[in-house]
């Protein structure tokens, strides 16, 4: 009794106190579970950024009494920073990710995530979304079961595929949005449910919303804000063909990566050096050194490589090549590199040394 009276005179201390509203704990992120345990409370984590417009937004929502009232009785209420070690020492553990801002995470009082909200900043919203997580078949953590038994509904899937990003889980994501997409009406794909769906849901450049983004850029980019269509459109193609999908990729979908960064007004020198190397590791894989000498000199020929990026690539050929034949193109790019440094100078003596590996 004494320690759950300890707890709750920390809290006090150290939560926000507002005459009305919602109480939330700093800075200890600890202290709220144990708090929640002595209380046999659940604990909301709103993960938000003190410079995020949205997230300000909540503010004036947080102090409603309405929403104080019903937050402050049911669950421990925790702000957590994006800035701060509490990213580290408690999202990160847990494989957690902040897709979008504010997100609010809900949990048992043994820090097991039971549901996940993001929404507009009204209090409806706020206090539909705590119902929610206090109602264990509509929590986000029973979403698998409900999508096994059959349960398709867009916002469902919405929901799902949003839980699907914060808990990491990438494949099922990709699933989710696959069967969104393939039942969607092509030409909703541009409407306003469909961009926001593509903005915080798609993780996949093959998905067909994704490929449509790319071969219709002009489209969104009257529609929409051009840089955030960039960024959205661009994020995608990047994400995908560093992601552990990508590096399956075979040569013709690493190029299509690199013609859809040029579609959306990336350069084609950067087009040309961002796909270089997933392109040329393919080639190793398959053994096809021929290929990967011309994908090099497609590169060096239309790019201005630097002398960093001359040493990776001659080094890597050295690594990986699993025939000399690429030991007179070689000679070439030693050459080339060389221009660009003094004779006696360490990367000088570097690509020498990686020359002569190449000949022996």
């Amino acid at each position: 009794m004494k320690k759950v009276y300890l707890l709750a005179i920390l809290a006090f201390l150290c939560a926000d106190a507002t005459a009305q509203g919602i109480n939330f704990l700093y800075n200890d992120i600890r202290q709220a579970f144990n708090l929640a345990r002595a209380q046999r409370k659940m604990v909301l984590v709103e993960v938000y950024s003190k410079s995020c417009e949205h997230c300000a937004a909540f503010e004036p929502v947080f102090k409603e009494k309405a929403v104080g009232d019903f937050y402050n009785q049911n669950f421990i209420n925790y702000r957590l920073e994006v800035s701060t070690q509490d990213v580290q020492r408690f999202l990160t553990p847990k494989k957690l990710f902040a897709p979008s801002l504010p997100l609010f995470l809900f949990f048992d009082s043994n820090e097991n995530l039971q549901h996940v909200a993001i929404i507009n900043s009204t209090a409806s919203e706020l206090l539909r979304k705590g119902q929610e997580a206090l109602t264990p078949n509509a929590r986000t953590s029973n979403f698998r079961s409900r999508y096994a038994a059959g349960e398709r509904g867009d916002n469902f899937l919405f929901d799902l595929a949003m839980y699907c990003r914060v808990v990491c889980d990438t494949a099922f994501n990709i699933k989710i949005m696959q069967e969104y997409a393939r039942r969607t009406p092509v030409a909703a794909y541009s409407d306003k449910t469909n961009w926001l769906v593509i903005q915080k849901l798609l993780m996949d450049a093959d998905n067909p919303m994704a490929k449509y983004l790319i071969n219709n850029y002009s489209v969104f980019k009257t529609k929409y804000n051009p840089n955030e269509v960039k960024f959205v459109a661009e994020n995608l193609l990047m994400s995908s063909l560093y992601s552990s999908r990508g590096a399956r990729y075979d040569a013709a979908q690493i190029q299509q990566i690199r013609q859809g960064l040029v579609k959306i007004g990336i350069g084609t020198e950067s087009a040309n050096a961002r796909t270089l190397l997933p392109e040329i590791n393919y080639y190793f894989s398959k053994k096809q050194t021929d290929k990967a000498i011309a994908r090099t000199e497609d590169y060096i020929n239309n790019t201005k490589p630097q002398i960093a990026d001359y040493k990776y690539i001659i080094g890597l050929f050295n690594q990986r090549a699993t025939d000399k034949t690429y030991a007179p193109a070689l000679k070439k790019w030693v050459n080339k590199a060389l221009t660009l440094t003094t004779p006696n100078s360490p990367d000088a003596q570097i690509l020498k040394q990686e020359l002569a590996k190449a000949q022996r």
